[in-house]
């Protein structure tokens, strides 16, 4: 049998940004997809027999607050199969790291001032295209391992064989009852063979204590002697229909041979209305001692 679903999410907030660099100020008020983006989605799986499936899945990020000369972007579009052997994807979609870093983020992947909107401090994207993905099946109860290969495309010369943009991924993850831990590793082929390859890594561990939820991650992007990296940690806290949470941290960036730190933290509440609609407060600030950036968003998020 087949099954199709069709699935999406209107996110809008009234969002005010005060950016401060030396003596000057700027400021601005908007409505903005501020939680986690606005988008609709299909997904798609046939049973195939003998424990094999076939699933696909095509997911668009949408703007419903504006008229944009581009209003929808390509988010998620691959396709698959899953059986006794594991699952293979291939196509536009989540890489290993991104769902590893965001375990650490309560307050998702957006935001207003979010840790994970920096890939866990390290500046990486959060989406791979051309990216062949594979989970492997269940060896030991809990743990999770992941393997891709994304292909740059490039067209090679006699002169430059190299395959710029080609990356090879993985995931190893644990988890068990309040315990979860993970850790990702990507290295991305640079121009030519004097070009250094750009190596992207995340570390992360949560434990819910039931009435208190905690976690620590880290992540990091290096390009030879160049990097992004960071740490943060975590805190939600559920108090019946209302979660609380919290991140707090610093990236430290050397783009010219001298590193400069940015804190970032975020606050906020989500409140559940329902399954499928909450409200949401959150507040968020980015520094460095050059330039601050605060913000602060009323919002409502309806999913469907």
């Amino acid at each position: 049998m087949a099954d199709a679903t069709i699935y999406g999410v209107i996110d809008q907030a009234y969002q005010s940004t005060k950016t401060t660099t030396g003596a000057v100020s700027t400021s601005q008020t908007a409505i903005a997809n501020t939680w986690n983006g606005s988008l609709i989605g299909f997904k798609a799986s046939e049973d195939l027999g003998g424990g094999m499936k076939a699933f696909g899945q095509y997911e668009m990020g949408v703007s419903v607050d504006q008229t944009d000369v581009s209003p929808i972007e390509n988010r998620n579009s691959f396709v698959g199969l899953s059986g006794g052997f594991g699952a293979v994807q291939i196509g536009r979609q989540y890489n290993f790291a991104f769902f590893n870093a965001i375990s650490n983020d309560p307050l998702s992947f957006t935001g207003t001032g979010g840790y994970a909107v920096d890939y866990g401090g390290a500046g990486a994207p959060s989406r791979t295209s051309n990216m062949i993905a594979y989970t492997a099946p269940s060896f030991v109860p809990g743990v999770g391992i992941q393997l891709g290969k994304a292909l740059g495309e490039t067209v090679t010369t006699n002169a430059n064989p190299t395959k710029t943009g080609d990356a090879t991924s993985y995931g190893v993850t644990y988890a068990a009852g309040a315990l979860y831990a993970g850790v990702t590793g990507e290295t991305v082929t640079g121009a030519n063979a004097a070009t250094p390859k750009t190596k992207n890594s995340t570390t992360t561990i949560t434990y819910d204590l039931g009435m208190v939820k905690v976690g620590y991650g880290l992540g990091k992007t290096a390009v030879g002697d160049l990097y992004n990296k960071g740490g943060a940690f975590s805190i939600t806290v559920p108090v019946g229909a209302l979660t609380l949470a919290l991140s707090s941290g610093d990236i430290k960036t050397n783009a010219s041979g001298r590193e400069v730190t940015t804190k970032v933290s975020q606050y906020g509440g989500i409140y559940a209305m329902s399954k499928r609609t909450s409200a949401y407060l959150q507040t968020g600030k980015r520094s460095t001692t050059a330039a601050s950036a605060n913000s602060y968003a009323i919002g409502l998020r309806h999913d469907f």
